[in-house]
């Protein structure tokens, strides 16, 4: 599978062999960090889960090759607890994970065994703790940061850095996606657009109402499958 770039457009062409060794070190460089990225796959229509509620159904092309690229010049990769007890098998294979809860309900949330202590950090409201040991079989540490009910986002964000982890990718839910962009938190939209349309109501952000803003589109790639890897910067 041949990765190129379409954008921005001049200097050296890029064409990276992504079975080749020096692939991910390639793509990765690529994708330097800043403090908070987000990172989601799509089809057209906006569909973020196949029928089973899981990315991998619509995943495609190179995407997975870039993922791993971008989760390797990250600290952590974050998500809502939701999408692990939807996707249990997107724990990181090196990554360290952060696991946004309000409720503290893993229940459903079975990740792999063998997994070493300090490689999940479970970050709620103080209140969800009990929960979260009873239901969550993973050796886990927890963090606990309190709101009016939810965690706020920025007190995350801040807790984060005072741990070293302040290099941040986001990988969903989609709802946490769009509540991020809301708190204006996003410093760059990772968006791989596969070509396919699932053709149901679908609903890119999950429901939550980020706001209109303007985009500058930093970097186009493409690979062979007609799939595309776009680098946005929301506007502040």
């Amino acid at each position: 599978m041949i990765l190129r770039r379409l954008s921005p457009v001049g200097g050296d062409a890029v064409a990276i062999d992504t079975t080749a060794p020096d692939a991910r070190a390639r793509i990765a460089a690529l994708y330097p960090p800043p403090a908070l990225r987000v990172n989601l796959v799509a089809t057209l229509d906006g569909g973020t889960s196949d029928a089973q509620g899981t990315s991998e159904g619509i995943t495609a092309g190179a995407d997975r090759v870039v993922l791993g690229a971008i989760r390797s010049v990250s600290d952590t990769v974050l998500v809502g607890a939701a999408t692990l007890r939807a996707e249990p098998s997107l724990v990181p294979k090196r990554t360290h994970l952060t696991v946004l809860t309000t409720t503290g309900d893993f229940t459903g949330a079975a990740v792999r065994s063998g997994l070493e202590d300090g490689r999940i950090l479970v970050v709620g409201p103080s209140g969800a703790e009990d929960r979260a040991r009873r239901t969550f079989v993973a050796p886990f540490e927890y963090l606990a940061v309190d709101g009016d009910r939810a965690v706020p986002l920025s007190r995350l964000l801040e807790a984060l850095r005072d741990r070293g982890l302040a290099r941040v990718v986001c990988e969903g839910g989609p709802r946490l996606v769009g509540q991020l962009l809301a708190a204006n938190l996003v410093d760059e939209l990772c968006l791989t657009t596969v070509p396919r349309i699932l053709g149901r109501p679908q609903i890119l952000f999950g429901g939550a109402a980020p706001g209109p803003r303007d985009l500058e589109l930093t970097q186009l790639l493409a690979d062979e499958t007609g799939t595309l890897f776009a680098r946005w910067r929301p506007s502040r």
